[in-house]
């Protein structure tokens, strides 16, 4: 528990350096793992898991394809324990995780990478709801949307099968970013609005170009 928490720590400390401290925290999450078994500790196991993924996903230093499938591993094996039946809000949390890591990965088969991003973003929302979880709802709505951006942006001829229209992909993508900021103003989330409302200039500026 003590190297869990100190992995904790050093994964939020807001200062010094960034890629040092996580890259500690990683050193403390992988040692407490030596105790905490899938089989003798299966939650303590699957939180670690889940932790280790978002700081592999954060890490800024490294080769950030191999930092990235990292914590897509940990994620995917945290999901064995972090079902959706028995523990749904866990499950959610760490298939957003799992989206966004997919999102920015940079290696391997692009059009692929983006749909399980989109799969992982829409079976949280199965649990994160607007109505239950207005915060968690917005922030994997918005996460949609960025991805569809991307898709807009990147998407090429050889993308076939997917009905990944490139008019329909601005225009979802704006849809999203639209709905998750209504819903941060609603629930008085300032900072959250205001990054948002940011992405959406850039987006409606890029597709103008």
């Amino acid at each position: 528990m003590t190297q869990h928490n100190l992995g904790t720590a050093y994964s939020d400390l807001p200062t010094g350096d960034r890629g040092a401290n996580l890259q500690r925290a990683i050193d403390c999450y992988t040692a407490a793992l030596r105790v905490y078994t899938e089989q003798e500790f299966p939650q303590d196991w699957a939180m670690t898991q889940h932790n280790l993924g978002t700081a592999y996903s954060d890490l800024p230093t490294g080769d950030r394809g191999a930092n990235l499938q990292r914590a897509i591993d940990c994620y995917t094996a945290a999901l064995r324990v972090r079902t959706e039946q028995e523990f749904p809000q866990d499950w959610a949390a760490t298939q957003n995780n799992l989206g966004i890591a997919y999102w920015n990965l940079p290696t391997g088969d692009l059009e692929g990478n983006l749909q399980r991003a989109i799969d992982c973003y829409n079976a949280a929302l199965r649990v994160r709801t607007e109505q239950e979880f207005p915060q968690e709802w917005a922030e994997t709505t918005a996460n949609i949307g960025l991805v569809e951006w991307t898709i807009a942006r990147e998407r090429t001829d050889d993308w076939q099968g997917r009905g990944w229209d490139r008019e329909q992909m601005w225009d979802r993508a704006e849809q999203h970013l639209e709905q998750a900021i209504t819903t941060f103003r609603a629930i008085g989330h300032a900072h959250q609005v205001e990054k948002s409302e940011r992405q959406l200039e850039e987006l409606r500026a890029e597709r103008g170009a």
